[in-house]
């Protein structure tokens, strides 16, 4: 390699390194800035599957029934999840992460949720092979995606319910498929008995991470498993790790939670024809489309290659395309089909855009030229987003003080949240705006779930919105 080839990739990395680090710190400022709204409350207190759970079943009518237990140590939380897992879902590990974190307090979420999005972004980076040849415009190329790009982003990344279930379960997803792909592509793989007790931990998290997201991280790792037994790689951490992912998503799948659920929210449910024309519709098409247009790197790349035996990175670029792919498709035969899936499908989506970002090889002129559009998006993005996020945690601040001040008042009369929102027409569900009309996504609803928790988080009895 030349001086000067060596010197360009040594300042590629240098700026590749502080767009990452930059990016960090902004996301880490825009957790703070994210308030507990929603289902938080519901997770805040021990789970009463007595008399309806904490969220959308929630019984009323006196106020022993009403009434919510707060999670105060490591064994209410247990009691909270078996009771979880018998009559609301099967998503224990997600659901034990989120109990966890609002005990302990929001200021340890906000560092753990940046330490998550970090290694998520660099596991993303790693899988694509693209640490040793990283360009500025490949990071870039991500965080345009999943900000700009992926619609919900501020519920499935920083409102803490949703960051855990989906930005995390993702990076558990990655992190498990990760030592299959390693082993591919250096064509060796270690044989030990700790490698198998890690892979078994890890089978166990990806497996029981969320539905779509694991049904697709079973499909892509069978392959990638196949792959190696082709290639003479197989080793017992493979099966084992595999094994845990499977046992572990059966047991998400089929908790008797579930069922409780779906007989709670649709009664005498029966999957149809026209469910199925509405899931494709609406939610497949919106995530196929965000899928399709951050895989334009992999398209642009197979258009460019010449007739041949496809390489191991491009049958991983493949791999992970499709099984982003599958989430959506996965989802078509639920009974519900909400947006918030979309960042799982996009996390693997964007490894084989990575993959074909690198293996591209432009010429310099057109990375710097996409670099330096890239850069001035989503930096003009980034502030725009933290001026609504201010505008947000500050109304908060001042409606849950109001809260405690009035706590004897019952219900709390609540005005509309006074927030600021000048880009509504290009953050659309990017920010909490519109999840947040009142404080804490109280419902105009009388007896709703979230107007009962959120006043007692804060020592009242219920709020009531008041426009």
């Amino acid at each position: 390699m030349s001086m000067e080839r060596r010197a360009n990739k040594s300042r590629d990395f240098s700026w590749a390194m502080m767009i990452f680090t930059a990016v960090a710190i902004f996301f880490f400022v825009r957790s703070c800035l994210m308030p507990l709204t929603n289902d938080d409350y519901g997770y805040a207190f021990i789970w009463d599957g007595a008399h309806g759970g904490n969220l959308a079943g929630m019984e009323f009518g006196s106020e022993d029934i009403e009434r919510r237990e707060r999670v105060s140590s490591f064994a209410d939380i247990a009691q909270s999840m078996w009771s979880h897992y018998l009559t609301w879902g099967g998503r224990i590990f997600a659901h034990t992460l989120i109990q966890f974190f609002i005990w302990v307090g929001k200021p340890y979420f906000n560092v753990a949720n940046a330490l998550i999005f970090v290694g998520l972004t660099a596991l993303i980076i790693f899988l694509a092979g693209a640490w040793k040849k990283i360009s500025p415009a490949a990071v870039l190329w991500v965080f345009f995606c999943v900000f700009g790009l992926a619609p919900l982003s501020v519920v499935t990344m920083l409102y803490l319910t949703g960051a855990v279930n989906y930005m995390w379960m993702a990076f558990f997803q990655l992190l498990f498929v990760a030592p299959y792909v390693q082993a591919l592509r250096v064509k060796s793989a270690s044989n030990s008995a700790r490698a198998v007790v890690m892979m078994t931990l890890l089978g166990l998290c990806a497996g029981g991470s969320n539905e779509a997201g694991a049904l697709a991280t079973l499909c892509l790792t069978i392959f990638l498993t196949g792959l190696c037994i082709v290639r003479g790689l197989l080793r017992p951490w493979m099966t084992a790790g595999l094994g845990a992912a499977i046992a572990s998503c059966a047991l998400m799948m089929f908790a008797p939670g579930n069922f409780v659920r779906l007989e709670l929210e649709y009664p005498n449910f029966t999957y149809t024809a026209e469910i199925f024309s509405e899931h494709l519709t609406n939610s497949f098409a919106t995530i196929v489309g965000v899928d399709m247009f951050a895989l334009i790197p992999m398209f642009a790349y197979f258009l460019r290659r010449s007739r041949g035996r496809l390489t191991t990175a491009e049958i991983l670029m493949a791999a992970f395309a499709v099984a982003g792919l599958i989430v959506p498709t996965a989802m078509l035969f639920a009974p519900e089909f909400h947006l918030h899936i979309v960042f799982t499908s996009l996390a693997f989506v964007l490894v084989a855009a990575t993959t074909a970002m690198l293996e591209l090889d432009l010429p310099p002129i057109k990375i710097r030229g996409l670099t330096a559009v890239l850069t001035v998006l989503i930096a003009a993005y980034a502030l725009s987003l933290i001026y609504v996020d201010v505008s947000i945690y500050r109304a908060s601040l001042r409606q849950a003080q109001y809260v405690r001040e009035h706590a004897q008042l019952n219900p709390v009369p609540m005005p509309p949240m006074n927030l600021r929102h000048r880009f509504d027409k290009i953050h659309g569900t990017k920010t909490a705006v519109q999840f947040m009309e009142f404080f804490a996504g109280i419902e105009p609803r009388p007896n709703h779930c979230r107007n009962a928790l959120a006043a007692q988080y804060y020592g009242a009895k219920y709020l009531l919105p008041n426009p």
